[in-house]
């Protein structure tokens, strides 16, 4: 383990740990451990060629084991220290390379912080996930490695300036190489930040700064506002070195409630920035933005409880590719910040270099029922487009996407609960993919197990 990365983390608990000290000794001490295993198996046919209009006719089905183990001690009402260890390994039927990510695998540090508050503020500081709103902005703070982890190493400050309002006040630094792990990983790495594969590591490291606040005074009108300031540093291919980025992203969530069963949310987000110099690379300035607008309609007694989202996600592109324009002109293409993430769509998100959403426009419908208590069904589809014919596209038209998901409960076995979900998703290919085959699919099983 790096000595200097642990430091961090531990030097956050026992930070926190001071809030609580010159407060007051408490007089009580609680513990608590448990943990969850996820269990997987996910095929997948016909994808698009990450980053390009191309689409193949490869296919690729494996077994995933997730295992967490988790401990908390809490002193007093007001201080908490939580620690999370994790493992995952993989068995491939059909890739490149069958014996990569199996078991073993190492063991990495996927939480450990300590957390302070009361009623005025809060200070939580250490390796810890967060999300904010729907994640558009927000949501992963280790995209490289997938769904593996999703934590960031960062400081938070909560401040409630209000009765039913906060504002969270985030300093992070998300390094591309875990040193907090022991064990080696079987053929490759993982790289924690990674845009493009490098050699073995891209080398980008990620800073921000994020002020993120909640309104919640009126009831009828629940408001999110943010500003975020990001820093990725250069970053290397296997063959060629990419310029980094200084920009910042300012954003507004609203989510009135229209009567007792129709609501609304609509998020808007504006970039802006400059992308560094480097060699074959001209500097360019940043204009970019994201605009997301839903109405939801919940009737209210009425069996299976559905719901139907009309909504349409928008995402500015860029006229040539994402990585540089022919003639140093602005960048457009959005930046989804820390939400390199599989997100709404496992295959949408493969459409791009480790998940980098961008140039998308997505109108789409989604149904939702729930059949029985711990059942849900979802089934959401819409016609994909690209903002702009980027990568050499001569049609704007990607496809119609659709996807479903059933998720359900297990029963419960010697006091661990189980529970269950199927999901699915295709795209049927259009012009702007050059695509050796119609469809790309995907399909996953899954089976939890909580205790």
């Amino acid at each position: 383990m790096n000595k200097s990365m642990m430091a961090v983390c531990l030097t956050g608990c026992a930070a926190a740990m001071q809030f609580a000290v010159a407060q007051e000794v408490p007089s009580n001490i609680d513990f608590d451990f448990g943990g969850d295993v996820r269990s997987r198996y996910e095929y997948k046919d016909n994808w698009a060629d990450k980053g390009k209009a191309s689409a193949g006719s490869g296919y690729e089905d494996y077994l995933r084991f997730r295992t967490r183990l988790w401990g908390k001690m809490k002193a007093g009402d007001d201080f908490t220290t939580y620690i999370r260890i994790g493992n995952e390994f993989r068995n491939y039927r059909n890739s490149s390379n069958n014996d990569k990510l199996k078991f073993p695998d190492e063991l990495f540090l996927d939480n450990l912080y300590g957390e302070w508050k009361n009623d005025s503020f809060g200070v939580k500081i250490g390796r810890q996930d967060i999300k904010k709103g729907e994640g558009r902005v927000i949501s992963d703070g280790t995209p490289g490695d997938g769904s593996r982890t999703t934590h960031f190493d960062a400081a938070v400050l909560t401040l409630n300036f209000a009765e039913k309002s906060s504002i969270d006040l985030i300093g992070t630094w998300n390094h591309y190489r875990d040193d907090l792990t022991l064990g080696d990983t079987e053929v490759g790495v993982y790289d924690m930040t990674k845009i493009k594969s490098g050699d073995p590591y891209s080398k980008m490291d990620e800073y921000g700064l994020i002020a993120y606040a909640e309104i919640r005074e009126y009831e009828e009108m629940p408001i999110d506002t943010y500003w975020i300031w990001k820093t990725e540093e250069d970053f290397y291919s296997k063959d060629e070195k990419y310029p980094g980025r200084d920009f910042h992203t300012v954003g507004i969530r609203v989510m009135p409630k229209l009567t007792d069963w129709l609501s609304a949310e609509v998020e808007a987000a504006y970039q802006f920035g400059s992308v560094d110099a480097a060699e074959g690379f001209e500097s360019r300035d940043i204009n970019a933005g994201m605009l997301y607008g839903g109405l939801t309609a919940t009737p209210k007694d009425v069996a299976w409880d559905p719901s139907i989202t009309l909504a349409m996600l928008y995402l500015s592109g860029d006229k040539d590719s994402y990585y540089k324009t022919t003639d140093g002109s602005t960048d457009s293409g959005w930046n989804p910040v820390f939400n390199r993430s599989s997100w709404f769509s496992e295959i949408g998100s493969g459409m791009y270099d480790e998940a980098r959403w961008s140039n998308l426009v997505y109108p789409h419908v989604e149904i939702g029922v729930k059949p029985a208590k711990g059942h849900k069904v979802t089934v959401q589809a819409g016609p994909m487009y690209a903002a702009e014919k980027d990568n050499g596209a001569t049609d704007d038209y990607k496809g119609f996407f659709a996807k479903a998901k059933y998720g359900f409960p297990l029963p419960t076995v010697a006091g661990v609960k189980l529970g269950g979900a199927v999901a699915g998703e295709m795209l049927n290919y259009g012009d702007y993919y050059d695509a050796a085959e119609n469809t790309a699919t995907w399909l996953r099983f899954e089976v939890t197990a909580k205790f």
